[in-house]
């Protein structure tokens, strides 16, 4: 194949990415790098508006469901990446649950996330499903997870490095970052997972969201949202 010479653009400054982006949910709208699903009627899954400076979810139906879902989301853009948030959330009954999620669609995604456990009160957990098509069975890597305070904030956080995935939480004010559960397979949120080639076309998201089967339109409220390239 022939060179051929291309002229340079006079002044041009290569582009940079900023590595980090923060989103504080301030100003009354959604911030443009977030989507949510299948509904036009948004106003049914979340707003800005009822408590100002925080991304409010109105918890429908589970984060398995094809039909309504309260799930706010962003593109996965890196490789490897850290995504961070802080929920307030208190959960009365164990179908109530909200957090952190790495997402494809219903049948292929991990998420951890803060409920109700019989014995254990108002606890942090995972919930996963490895590309189970068309079933969507979950499996529960961190078992019935770990018993936190029975009020306050929780920050949630997972990173991916390449396709190894590892969740963490803390209490907010409260101590350092605590792994939490077995390190998971990343790789399986992509076109590639689950049912395979040709089987899936909408990219890899990292966001939150909020469920509750008990029909009740539980409210979690999100302050703040991170990611990070590492």
């Amino acid at each position: 194949m022939p060179d051929v010479d291309v002229p340079g653009l006079f002044g041009a400054v290569p582009a940079e990415k900023p590595m980090r982006s923060e989103y504080s949910f301030d100003g009354g709208t959604l911030p443009a790098d977030f989507q949510w699903l299948r509904t036009p009627e948004p106003e049914r899954i979340f707003n800005l508006t009822d408590r100002p400076g925080h991304l409010r979810l109105i918890a429908r139906e589970s984060i398995g469901s094809w039909f309504e879902q309260s799930l706010v989301a962003r593109r996965q853009e890196h490789h490897s990446f850290r995504a961070e948030t802080v929920v307030e959330f208190a959960p009365d009954t164990y179908q109530q649950v909200a957090g952190l999620t790495h997402y494809y669609n219903r049948h292929k995604f991990h998420a951890v996330a803060v409920t109700l456990h019989e014995t254990l009160g108002r606890c942090v957990t995972i919930l996963s499903c490895n590309g189970d098509y068309p079933n969507g069975r979950l499996s529960f890597p961190a078992e019935s997870g770990v018993a936190i305070a029975a009020e306050g904030r929780v920050q949630l956080a997972m990173e991916i490095r390449e396709n190894d995935l590892q969740f963490f939480w803390q209490t907010e004010g409260k101590g350092a970052w605590q792994p939490i559960g077995p390190i998971l397979d990343a790789g399986m949120i992509s076109d590639e997972g689950g049912r395979g080639e040709h089987g899936s076309f909408t990219g890899s998201f990292t966001g939150v969201f909020a469920f509750d089967t008990s029909g009740r339109g539980k409210i979690a409220d999100f302050d703040w949202f991170n990611y990070d390239e590492l």
